[in-house]
């Protein structure tokens, strides 16, 4: 397996999403302000499991950017999430308010939305846990009566 493949299924692992929690009526109109929470989480599978790496994230941060259709009230940048160490199944989430600052148009509006930001997601894996090697036996021995 090469490193990129490596890198690339562990990167699978940390995920990223968005959602609206926050707006103005039922539409976000322009000048007006709404907030996204953005959500890191960790789908790793359980890290008790022996024989395999433990994959758990560490200072678990984002980097959010606007558009021309929207952007950050405190400007672009990094964000770090509150709970920085993401165990498999774990996530969190932080709120970043938006201005919204143009539209589509009404006949482009009609078939899709505005690209309102731009999101990366980074944490360091935690190579402590991942390089721990586990190994197991069954032990039998003859016991008998005395």
């Amino acid at each position: 397996m090469s490193a990129e493949a490596v890198y690339d299924d562990i990167r699978s692992y940390l995920r990223l999403t968005s959602r609206v929690v926050s707006k103005v009526g039922n539409h976000i109109n322009v000048g007006e302000n709404f907030t996204l929470r953005f959500t890191g989480s960790n789908s790793a599978y359980a890290a008790n499991l022996v024989g395999k790496p433990r994959i758990v994230f560490l200072k678990s941060r984002i980097f959010v950017e606007g558009t021309k259709f929207a952007s950050p009230v405190n400007g672009s940048g990094w964000f770090d999430l509150p709970d920085q160490t993401l165990f498999p199944g774990e996530s969190s989430s932080v709120d970043i308010e938006f201005q919204a600052n143009a539209d589509l148009g009404w006949w482009d509006d009609i078939w899709s939305a505005e690209h309102v930001a731009k999101a990366w997601i980074l944490g360091d894996l935690d190579q402590e846990r991942f390089f721990q090697i586990w190994n197991y036996i069954d032990v039998h021995e003859e016991i008998e009566e005395t």
